[in-house]
């Protein structure tokens, strides 16, 4: 189900070791490619305008190799980001908590921590339920 911001609902499943699994409903949203690729070279770009202006300072090769390697890893980080969680609907399985997360890259299984226990429970979601949205 999704609305007109590209926001799409999905069920999932909230897992503890130890516990019963409890279900969850996630509010994700898919990036394109494009979305992607203009993201990576945005941060590429600016890391490496960042890369000439820190070569002043002493000792010059750290602060460049600094600069450049971070614009790597912002890049790569943006480019791998098929789905980006919005918000989670569900409960610890643990003390029946509500789960809370910010926004950022939906990985499998996603790692959410629970505010009131401090345990971290696991976001299991099918995979061909990301393959139909288009992740």
């Amino acid at each position: 189900m999704s609305d007109t911001t590209g926001v799409v609902q999905i069920e999932a499943e909230a897992i503890l070791f130890g516990f019963p699994s409890t279900s969850a409903v996630l509010s994700v949203r898919a990036r394109s490619a494009s979305w992607r690729a203009t993201g990576a070279a945005v941060r590429l770009g600016g890391c490496t305008v960042l890369a000439g202006v820190v070569a002043i300072v002493p000792p010059h090769a750290p602060w460049i190799i600094g600069a450049l390697g971070g614009g790597v890893v912002l890049a790569r980080r943006r480019w791998i980001e098929r789905c980006t969680l919005e918000s989670v609907a569900g409960q610890c399985p643990k003390c029946g908590a509500a789960l809370r997360v910010k926004a950022g890259r939906l990985r499998a299984p996603h790692p959410v921590p629970c505010e009131a226990c401090h345990h971290e429970t696991a976001i299991r979601i099918d995979a061909s339920v990301l393959e139909r949205i288009g992740a």
